[in-house]
């Protein structure tokens, strides 16, 4: 079928001209923490920013996808990542701890009151289908559906923070996707939340047990004080439940990201769906369908088999199926899990992160093989992360001879073994802010991305 012959309404998709829903400074183009991040901070340097979601929500798989832990300890966030953390704490909305659990829905409307503060123009419920380019091939808008029909958005700059690279990949530059040798991309997943359990009988069974849970204290950490608990493990159950027949092949533990005691629910993390595309719409319909059986029978399991759990329940489903993996644009500079290590100094830092992770392929992070949490998972079953702390260059913001295009998030030019550090939400949250302020600098000043005077950009982070 040819173009001309698709309307949407009355307007003719080849033949007629366009709307323009608006013109921008800086495009955000995905309002997940980096999006966020990326938008707040462009409009507080001064630039006129839309921030453009496919949902109708902001926050992405931190709030719709119910991740809601955030992976550094409470004392060393800063920058954006701190203000956020800092309100809702205030607000009882989040746990200082090694690891911050938070509540999702607090999040949510925090992050539209900061977006507001900035002056960010939001378009939620719109999808990206494509890229507008000037005459000299240089993204400077981008062509999007919503319930208003078709239509562009013009920006000087634009942010891919779609997790996926999806500006990137339609404006044509070149990425990379999964591990090096076999293009495998790390699992997909659905979190969900459950209610009605029996904390204390809970507890109680975990520290009873020790040996049947990750010997790492930020795996499982049982902290009645702070309120921070998080669990990987019922190693022995998992087996006994496969055995008898509750489980599928797949599971080989039951992994809690997040409890709040007073409200006696918890934050499920351990459907995995392996051999999925994230961008292949056939395979993420195939494992939201996949993802809900799991769901059916990981419920099954713990009330028929984990002390504390016999009566719970499923209170809520994420709205987005959790994708770790999928594009990593070529930029200027792909970082590399030596760079991590190394940390040299690098002239174009624009930021910190700090995160624990288990180095190398022994830690490769959420492995594609299909044997998470297994005998041979060495990250879940024996080792102890180590607390990693790097700068984050800007050239690996930029993709490779990019002269208008930012990137954000977990779509940021490294290799597959970085991947695993720069993917979480901190560091989404620091390239997201570093992002934000150099494209609205580069706005207003008229120099290219790549010419953008970074001590100006230092600024504002």
């Amino acid at each position: 079928m040819h173009l001309r012959d698709v309307f949407a309404g009355s307007q003719n998709i080849i033949n007629d001209e366009l709307p323009v829903f608006g013109e921008f400074d800086v495009i955000v183009a995905g309002g997940g923490m980096a999006g966020v991040a990326a938008a707040v901070a462009s409009g507080r340097v001064g630039a006129k920013t839309c921030l453009v979601e496919k949902i109708q929500t902001v926050g992405g798989t931190a709030t719709a996808g119910l991740m809601n832990l955030f992976y550094t300890p409470y004392e060393l966030i800063r920058g954006f990542g701190k203000e956020l953390f800092d309100v809702l704490a205030k607000q009882s909305g989040a746990i200082k701890g090694q690891t911050v659990p938070f509540d999702q829905e607090l999040c949510i409307a925090e992050m539209f009151n900061f977006l507001k503060k900035a002056g960010v123009v939001l378009f939620l419920d719109t999808w990206i289908s494509g890229v507008v380019k000037d005459n000299n091939g240089d993204p400077n808008g981008i062509l999007v559906v919503n319930k208003s029909g078709m239509g562009i958005v013009k920006g000087k700059r634009i942010i891919d923070a779609t997790g996926d690279a999806d500006v990137s990949y339609f404006a044509g530059f070149p990425f990379e996707q999964g591990r090096p040798d076999d293009h495998k991309m790390r699992p997909l997943t659905l979190l969900f939340t459950i209610g009605g359990m029996d904390c204390k009988k809970f507890i109680k069974y975990v520290r009873d047990n020790p040996d049947d849970f990750s010997p790492d204290t930020n795996q499982c950490a049982i902290n009645e004080e702070t309120g921070e608990i998080r669990v990987f493990g019922f190693f022995k159950l998992v087996e006994k439940a496969k055995q008898a027949g509750y489980l599928y092949d797949s599971c080989n533990y039951f992994r809690i990201e997040a409890m709040f005691l007073d409200r006696g629910i918890a934050t499920i993390n351990t459907i995995r769906i392996y051999d999925a595309d994230g961008t292949s719409n056939q395979d993420i319909v195939n494992a939201i369908i996949k993802a809900h059986d799991q769901q059916r029978k990981i419920m099954q399991f713990a009330k028929a088999f984990i002390p504390g759990l016999e009566n719970s329940f499923i209170v809520s489903t994420g709205q987005l199926i959790g994708i770790r993996d999928t594009r990593r644009v070529i930029g200027e500079m792909v970082m590399t899990e030596e760079d991590i290590i190394a940390n040299p100094d690098y002239p174009d830092s624009i930021g910190y992160c700090k995160g624990r992770q288990t180095l190398g392929m022994q830690g490769e992070g959420h492995s594609p093989s299909g044997n998470e949490g297994s005998k041979e998972d060495y990250t879940v079953r024996q080792a102890i992360a180590q607390l990693i702390c790097f700068q984050i260059p800007y050239r690996i913001l930029i993709p490779r001879g990019a002269r208008t295009l930012l990137l954000a998030g977990r779509n940021v030019s490294c290799d597959f073994l970085a991947h695993k550090h720069l993917r979480n939400q901190p560091a989404c949250i620091t390239t997201g802010t570093a992002a934000g302020a150099a494209a609205a600098v580069s706005a207003l000043s008229g120099t290219t991305v790549r010419d953008v005077d970074l001590n100006k950009v230092r600024d504002y982070l």
